[in-house]
């Protein structure tokens, strides 16, 4: 049995020798395949640990639960937020870094076939659509998916579309409450159960927007928040959690909507880019050429010939 994280999952390897047999089942089939339990139903679990349904709610209760749903909200709470342990590796030589970066780029790979295999395309079409019509569309994320709702927030905004993130719970909470009809709001969870994540779409949700919720496990809070529900198939178990695959999913399928609303309206997206692209290459120009210095037909820059003008005299 591998090293075990998480206050829930401490908790259960802290009761077990304390359980009856048949609850000891479960327990130990908790300990060694944390993310399966959390993708199963009870039935499924029941079945894997070969007990009764009853047995595994005896089980919940006996960690101090109310029952099934709530321990698997834990769990993934726990698995959401678990940090990847890289700083203990020890990295001496390049082939230790190979294997550590074929290990890597595998679970990242693996987790994009999963995600790809088991999409619901027909969710993916209607949040397309939504984004295509939106006059405005919010995206929420909270620790790793935070990053994610940043990514998808620049995406759209350089396209034109009226955009709003902010990584503050509270102004979340604010833009998600003076939604419309007419808006649609992201919320971006890997376990489905970040408070705050969750708290924001329903939000969005009773002010009338439509709202799509992108997570790697069903039956989820995030879920019951979500007009259309985008599941990723990431498993963390390479590093004992940690957002590495996850993330990597969760922006392929942002890449994905984003590509599905572009090529919805083309021919209005393409401008509002054009134009932001040109804006940006204007930018990064100036930063090339500063103020003071010489282009490539040797004049001097606007700025610098309106400081050598004479200086007109005071009357």
């Amino acid at each position: 049995m591998g090293k075990v994280e998480g206050a829930c999952l401490l908790r259960v390897q802290g009761v077990l020798a304390t359980l009856p047999p048949s609850e000891q089942r479960v327990a130990v089939c908790v300990l060694e395949h944390p993310r399966k339990v959390v993708q199963s139903t009870i039935t499924d679990l029941a079945r894997e640990c070969e007990v009764s349904e009853s047995t595994v709610v005896r089980f919940c209760k006996s960690l101090g639960l109310d029952g099934y749903k709530e321990f698997r909200i834990a769990i993934a709470q726990e698995l959401g937020a678990i940090v990847p342990e890289l700083a203990s590796v020890e990295m001496g030589t390049a082939r230790e870094v190979r294997e550590l970066a074929q290990g890597v780029f595998s679970n990242n790979i693996r987790a994009l076939e999963a995600t790809l295999s088991s999409l619901d395309y027909e969710a993916v079409a209607q949040a397309i659509e939504a984004l295509a019509r939106a006059r405005r569309v919010d995206f929420y994320g909270a620790g790793p998916s935070n990053v994610v709702a940043m990514d998808a927030y620049i995406k759209f905004m350089r396209i034109g579309l009226s955009a709003g993130f902010n990584s503050n719970s509270y102004l979340q909470a604010i833009s998600a409450a003076v939604l419309t009809s007419e808006d649609v709001a992201v919320g971006i969870s890997y376990s489905g159960s970040t408070r705050d994540t969750v708290e924001a779409l329903s939000i969005a949700r009773k002010a009338g927007a439509t709202t799509v919720a992108i997570t790697n496990f069903r039956d989820m809070p995030i879920c019951d928040a979500a007009d259309i529900v985008i599941c990723t198939k990431a498993d963390e178990s390479l590093f004992q959690g940690g957002a590495m695959a996850s993330r990597t999913a969760q922006l392929a399928v942002i890449d994905l909507i984003f590509a599905g609303t572009v090529s919805r309206r083309n021919d209005v997206f393409s401008r509002q880019f054009d134009k932001t692209k040109t804006a940006l290459l204007v930018k990064l120009r100036g930063a090339a050429n500063p103020s003071g210095q010489q282009g490539r037909n040797g004049r001097t820059s606007a700025p610098e010939r309106s400081e050598r003008r004479p200086k007109q005299r005071e009357q």
